[in-house]
């Protein structure tokens, strides 16, 4: 690996970078998903039962078990539930544009990573053969093999390794955002049910 690194010459070292905080960033993001997953098809079901025998503090006890985002919603909800039933509506839009912010904290990290790491490889690429040229230049001729291998290894070592960086960031960043897109989903339809529940409430 480090022989590999050092052919690949001075743009192996941003995409290693590249590489480290692509990882970083996926490993934090999957676990901050998985640390706030919930099967919201029960915890709904609790709440509509508290609701429906008026008890208003059971079912945000309920909901502030979870770190789940649908979990936010109806807490928020319920609290404001003597509110009006367009001002509570905006009001959970507001909660869940927070939540969708929280998911999609530092994601943009991964596009720019997939964006940038095939640039750098082209960047080791055109280096690379930029040497190559040189040492043809200075031998006056086509000189030795090892001599051309060094600048040739870095044009492809580069490519290749910019690749590598790229396709997996780039499976990673949609894998996470079409887990986020269901939860998104799941926190609009959530929301609507909830709103049905404290009308039925209200006795609206």
């Amino acid at each position: 690996m480090l022989d590999i690194l050092v052919k690949g010459g001075p743009v192996m070292i941003p995409l290693l970078f590249c590489s480290v905080l692509a990882v970083a960033v996926a490993l934090e993001r999957l676990w901050y998903l998985y640390s706030t997953r919930v099967d919201s098809e029960d915890l709904m079901d609790e709440v509509k039962l508290a609701l429906s025998q008026g008890k208003l503090l059971e079912a945000v006890q309920i909901a502030k078990r979870s770190r789940s985002q649908v979990a936010a919603l109806v807490a928020t909800g319920i609290a404001y539930s003597d509110r009006p039933r367009e001002e509570l509506r905006e009001l959970l839009n507001e909660v869940g544009r927070d939540e969708v912010f929280k998911m999609e904290r530092r994601l943009a990290v991964l596009d720019v990573v997939a964006t940038i790491a095939p640039l750098l490889g082209l960047l080791g690429t055109v280096t690379g053969i930029i040497r190559t040229f040189n040492v043809i230049g200075a031998l006056q001729g086509l000189g030795s093999p090892q001599d051309l291998s060094l600048g040739i290894a870095e044009a492809l070592i580069t490519t290749a390794a910019g690749l590598v960086v790229a396709i997996p960031t780039v499976f990673l960043y949609q894998w996470i955002s079409s887990i986020i897109d269901r939860r998104v989903a799941e926190m609009n339809r959530r929301s609507g049910e909830l709103l049905e529940a404290l009308a039925t409430l209200r006795g609206e």
